[in-house]
Formats: C-alpha cells, structure tokens, sequence
C-alpha cells in the first residue's frame, strides 16, 4: 500500500532547504516481503537462526523486483563487497586477484571467493567475506557496521538516486516532507567545492542574526566543514529548538570571517512567496513542493485575484522539487479537469500510471508564463511539461535540470529505509525528461555571474534539448533583455530581475489565455530585441 509521495535527491547532490527539500519523485511504501521462489530459498534459510545479512537480503529482494532496470547480480555483488572492504582499517588486509576471483588475506588468514551473475552463489561469497571480516576485525567493526556497509556499496551501483537510510536518516528523511523542521532556516549548497548559503528563509535565526547570500560556511561549534557533504552540515545545524549553535562564515564581499550564534527553532517552510506587480500581473515563486505548498498557493491565487489580477507569472527557478501530489495540485490549478498532467513507467512498459488535473473551477481563462532554469527540477519539470505540453503556459529561460525518474520509498523490518528508483516519468506529448528536460520557447541565456549559484554535482551528462525543440525556441542573452529594459526606461538595479520583466511585457495586457498569442507576443519583443 503507498502511503504517500516525495521528491527527493541522492544526499550527496541534493539542494533544499538543509535537507527539507529534495529531488526526485518518490512513492513511499512498507516493505512487504514477497513470497520466497523455490531458488531461493537457500538463501532464506540460510539466516533462519540468526539476523546477520537480514537487511541486506531484504534490500536486495527490493532491488531484484522493484528496480527500473533488471538486476546485474555481479555488479551488485562486487559493490557490496568493495563496501564492506572500505570499512576495514587501512593497510590491515591484503586484496589479490586471482584467476577470476579474489583472496583476501591478513596476517596468517585467508579467503577466496569468485563472483558470476548468479544471485545464490553470489550471496554466498559475499556472505563468506562477510563472516570473515566479522571474525578478523572482531573489537573494530561491528557486524551491523559492516552489515550496513554492503548495502550502501551495493545501492552505489545503480542511479545516483537511489540509497539506503539507516534509521535515524529514514525518519528525518520522512519527518522533511512535512515541511516543518528544526533548525536555523537557510538554503545551502555546495558551489566550487564550498557549502555555501544560497538564500535565509524569511523571519528565520539566519535571517536575523545577518546571515547573507554567498556567505561561506566555514565552521560549526568549532568543526571545520571543508569535505563535508550538504546532508551532514545539514545535520549539525539541526537540533531541538531553543538549543544553539556556533557558525563561522566567510564573507567573500568584504573579505572577512565573522562569528554567529544561533537559536534553533521550528523552521515552517514558505515555499510560495507572491507579489503583485501591477498592469494586471501577479507574481509567485514556488521554492519548493512541500505539503504545504497546494494550500499557500491557494491562499495566494485567492488575493491575488480578489486584487484584481488577470495573468500571472510562474517562477520555478531553482526549485529541486518535493511531493509529487503537491506537484499535481499546482498544475492542477491552471489545467481542464481530467487533463493529462504526467505519466510513469516502469521495467515493464504495462506498469503504467497516469496522473490528471483534479479541479472544475480553474484558471485556464487566464494568461500563464512559466519561467525556469538549469536548476529547476523533478516536481518542477512535471509542472512545467504539463502547462507546456497543454499550451496552457508559455516557458521562459534555461532548458530544465532533467530529472525524470521515479523512486519509492520501503520501510525495512530494521527501521531503516530504501529509497529505490523504480520507474521513469514522462510528460502528456511523451518527452523524457532524463533526456530533454524541459525547452523553454523563448530560451533567455545567462551571460552574467550569477548571484545565487545553485549547482549540483554533474551526472555525467547535461540534457539536451530535441532537435526539434531547440531548432524552434527563440533565444536571447541575458544581457540584451536588460540592455532593451533600459532603452524602455526601466531603471536596472542588483534588485531587478530580467527575465521576470521580460515575462511581464510578454504577459500583461493579454486578453487571450492561450500560449499561441502569449508565444507570438514573445517573438515579436524578441525581434524588437535583436534588432
């Protein structure tokens, strides 16, 4: 039984609001083992009387059936295997090949074991060097340590969102999903190898004590941070509320460091922030897809509205993702009852499941633009590909992260959790967006430093846009919108966003909803531009 949906991102490469948001869309379910075929059922009783390897041969049944792809029982092995290897104290076991296996030897004590592609065999081996670090390294590794170990190195092989969660890291995980969480309120990520702030949440400790954008963090209670990953910096500058802790930041504007302490407390996420920016046109930024978002974008399209407004301007830059269901909701809000919003699909091409707009009353009278960027992600791309896809919406900006693949979440018998890809997602027209992502129409380059860099460690491969896409979007540079905005007499300053007064002259005045109208409106500034 799923018992709900998430986004999330491999905790190495994430981006959220210390660990409160994530990448990549997730269905959370229990694990219910399955009924153990008669191949296997060596392997199952080979734990009958005691709990070693339990964990991990739940996980591996998990990988063995659910997994988007089909198993290769010899690279889950080998990466289990070099897991638990990796545990061991340096310089304290000697690893040899020999013909197609290995020895693992130290002092006078000595295994061999052979991988193939056969799951029982295989588990055997790994259940022998299992048994053997546990009995050379007894007093320095614990069974459970290496236990744990094995499982991780074998989550390692498949995509980079897939992971296992111990059971402290699986509650947290489940807890930030509800978009509340102690800490001290601030959007961090890892830019030229530096954990750096990328935004204070407002009316957080961050905010207050003057934390600012580009900060670099350098310390936490004395700790130097260098190395560390954005989850476990995450982790120190959680806690329970009223309790504090100690930042040193560095301050690249001015070329200083400067010392903060901090107040924990309840973080409530607002991920949708709205403005009203005149000529009929209201504005709103969806930081994130949190439980909460539906219900303050709600709140926000009601003023907004009540105030008069008659087209509006989407802002998912930089937006990681969250809830899938939160994701439909937003589209929701802007599409026909019973229109496609997006669609899965697993091992099996008949593991199919689609997800439709869920309201009567909504905003399809209205004009939309949709703006993203590089960083705009999962829940992000699912919106944006839906308004795209129904020409309900024009895209303006960068071509989207590309992030299209399905995890969900298992509850192991331990606690701990799996969070497994299991399927791919695509939108209405079919576009997959692992290798599109998301082509505005008006693509709108940048070709300044950017501000607030938010970036994420490389999958090995930038998506890119159909032929067809990008021989159709019209593209800008950066530079040329604002060079034009100042010929209109706008007065440009740090605080003036381009491409959202792009996005206004597109939008406003606009008596149509469709993008046909919205998208030649476009074209026309575009030309007016480049000439």
């Amino acid at each position: 039984m799923k018992t709900g949906t998430s986004m999330w991102k491999r905790k190495r490469t994430w981006v959220g609001v210390l660990g409160a948001l994530a990448l990549s869309l997730t269905l959370v379910a229990p694990w219910n083992p399955a009924p153990v075929s008669p191949s296997l059922t060596a392997v199952a009783h080979a734990g009958f009387f005691d709990d070693d390897l339990e964990t991990f041969e739940e996980v591996l049944d998990l990988v063995a059936g659910n997994y988007v792809y089909a198993p290769d029982y010899k690279t889950l092995f080998e990466a289990g295997i070099q897991g638990m290897l990796a545990r061991v104290p340096e310089n304290t076991l000697t690893v040899s090949d020999v013909y197609s296996g290995k020895v693992l030897m130290k002092n006078d004590k000595r295994l061999s074991y052979r991988l193939n592609f056969n799951r029982n065999e295989n588990m055997g081996a790994l259940r022998s060097v299992y048994n053997f670090l546990a009995e050379q390294y007894k007093g320095e590794l614990k069974k459970k340590d290496i236990e744990q170990a094995a499982i991780v190195g074998m989550m390692s092989s498949l995509d980079p969102y897939s992971l296992y969660m111990d059971q402290g890291e699986f509650e947290r995980s489940m807890r930030d999903t509800e978009g509340q969480y102690g800490g001290v309120g601030m959007v961090i990520t890892m830019q030229d190898l530096k954990l750096t702030v990328v935004r204070t949440l407002k009316n957080s400790p961050a905010e207050r004590v003057g934390i600012l954008p580009q900060d670099i963090i350098a310390r936490v209670d004395g700790q130097v941070v260098q190395g560390m990953q954005i989850n476990e910096l995450a982790e120190r500058l959680r806690g329970y509320p009223n309790t504090k802790v100690q930042m040193e930041v560095y301050r690249p504007s001015t070329d200083t460091a400067q010392q903060f302490t901090l107040t924990r407390e309840i973080i409530s996420i607002e991920t949708v922030e709205y403005k009203n920016m005149g000529d009929g046109v209201g504005y709103f930024s969806i930081h994130s897809f949190s439980k909460q978002t539906n219900d303050q974008l709600q709140e926000m399209l009601k003023r907004a509205l009540d105030e008069g407004v008659n087209a509006f301007i989407m802002d998912l830059r930089n937006n990681p993702g969250g809830l899938l269901s939160q994701s439909v909701k937003v589209a929701s809000h802007f599409l026909n009852k019973g229109e496609l919003i997006v669609y899965t699909r697993g091992r099996d091409r008949s593991d199919m499941q689609t997800y439709q707009a869920l309201y009567k009353n909504t905003l399809t009278h209205l004009p939309l633009v949709v703006l993203l960027n590089r960083n705009s992600a999962s829940a992000s791309e699912i919106v944006a590909g839906s308004l795209k896809d129904s020409g309900k919406a024009l895209i303006l900006g960068e071509n989207s992260y590309g992030k299209g693949s399905v995890q969900t979440i298992f509850r192991m018998s331990d606690g701990s959790g799996l969070r497994l890809t299991t399927s791919k997602y695509y939108t209405p027209s079919g576009i997959d967006i692992n290798q599109h992502g998301i082509t505005p129409e008006i693509i709108v380059e940048k070709d300044l430093p950017e501000k607030e860099s938010v970036t994420r460690e490389p999958k090995g491969r930038t998506p890119e846009p159909s032929e067809d896409t990008r021989n159709l979007a019209t593209r800008l540079k950066e530079t040329e919108v604002i060079d034009y905005l100042k010929e209109k007499g706008y007065t440009i300053t740090d605080k003036t966003d381009p491409l959202v007064e792009f996005a206004k002259l597109v939008i406003r005045d606009t008596r149509h909803p469709s993008k046909s109208h919205a998208l030649a409106k476009a074209r026309e500034l575009a030309n007016d531009i480049h000439y």
